[in-house]
């Protein structure tokens, strides 16, 4: 059976919420998404790639909008993966511009994190612009939020 989340993140990779931010946030996605099947917080012990599942299309450079050759983004993945996503720079091959893999524009949504608050079958589409400055108010830092579907 296949499976969609809404998963919500900080802007920042490593960054971790207090846990009454945590919670307030939490709260709040609870009353976005009333019919959700599961709402979960998680903590990582590292960075982990929050991806987007069979939602995944392709990754365009921030800097040009080039569509990057999936190859290439597969090669810096592993490197990132092997130093435990700490260290998430790099240069894109299209315009040589140093950038973060958390910039990427991933189509759909993408990022990384050690905090995420993850929707189970949330019953509706994404958080309007609105919902996403409360999530991020009560989480105290900007929040992404990807559809991952499995």
């Amino acid at each position: 059976m296949s499976v969609n989340l809404l998963r919500i993140v900080p802007s920042l990779p490593d960054w971790v919420p207090s846990d009454a931010n945590a919670g307030a946030a939490a709260e709040a996605v609870r009353r976005m998404c009333p019919y959700a099947e599961e709402l979960i917080s998680c903590r990582y012990p590292e960075v982990t790639f929050i991806d987007q599942g069979g939602n995944f299309e392709l990754v365009r450079c921030p800097e040009c909008d080039t569509a990057l050759d999936t190859g290439w983004w597969q090669q810096q993945m592993d490197r990132a993966y092997a130093a435990g996503f700490g260290g998430l720079a790099t240069v894109t091959p299209c315009c040589a511009v140093a950038v973060s893999l958390n910039d990427l524009n991933y189509i759909w949504p993408a990022g990384f994190a050690r905090f995420e608050i993850q929707v189970r079958s949330p019953g509706r589409g994404w958080l309007s612009p609105e919902e996403m400055n409360q999530v991020s108010a009560e989480l105290g830092i900007a929040v992404r939020q990807i559809m991952s579907y499995y």
